[in-house]
């Protein structure tokens, strides 16, 4: 009886120690990073600022949208080696934009592509589209066509006018003339076109100043 006590009592302190081994505290370390051919960077020429200068009340309707007329602004995507990218832009005052104003531009806008031109006096004031204007860009020296990926999943088809997604879908890329892959260039400059429609007169408080407040971001993705 002895022994078997003693054998069990040495069997027990052997399995403590183990156990004790082999639940030692452990902390994970991680490695993260992402490798790329290069950087890219979007830049306007000489200003960021689409200004629609003095716009008079009286030559407002007052019944119907007033379109204003398009602008163009010269934007630059500049990456330090030949690079596929995308561009896209995402409106940063999406709860000002008065919707059903688009079909004013074209009739088959919907309030997808409408950006908010934010608000005064309690109103909001209107919307705008911003679009690349195809003809209108150049890449590493050539004119290529501009195609979107409408789903953001990578199956490119060429763009029509170049009219961005409010909400940043529909990114735009840029391939040789008469393919739909994205080609790989180290400049890519052309004009972007951006058409402001306030509201009718009727909705807007006219008789004070009302400042166009429309903010968007342009993010070059990698692809």
């Amino acid at each position: 009886m002895t022994k078997q006590i003693t054998l069990f009592s040495a069997l027990a302190a052997s399995l403590l120690v183990s156990f004790a081994a082999q639940a030692a505290d452990t902390a994970e370390l991680k490695v993260k990073g992402v490798i790329r051919p290069s950087a890219c960077t979007p830049s306007f020429t000489g200003t960021n600022v689409v200004d629609y200068g003095t716009i008079s009340a009286k030559g407002l309707s007052t019944t119907a949208a007033n379109v204003l007329a398009e602008k163009t602004i010269a934007f630059t995507v500049t990456c330090d080696a030949a690079t596929k990218v995308a561009v896209r832009a995402i409106d940063n005052k999406a709860s000002t934009v008065v919707t059903g104003l688009m079909t004013a531009i074209e009739s088959r806008l919907t309030d997808k592509y409408a950006y908010g031109l934010g608000a005064a006096g309690g109103k909001n004031i209107g919307a705008y589209s911003v679009r690349v204007i195809p003809n209108s860009f150049s890449a590493d020296g050539a004119t290529p066509d501009v195609i979107y990926d409408e789903a953001n999943n990578g199956t490119w088809i060429k763009s029509g006018d170049g009219r961005f997604h409010a909400d940043g879908a529909g990114r735009k890329s840029f391939a040789a003339t008469g393919t739909t892959t994205p080609g790989s260039y180290k400049t890519m400059s052309g004009n972007l076109g951006v058409t402001a429609v306030l509201d009718k007169g009727a909705n807007l408080p006219l008789t004070q100043n009302i400042d166009l407040d429309g903010s968007a971001t342009i993010e070059v993705q990698y692809l």
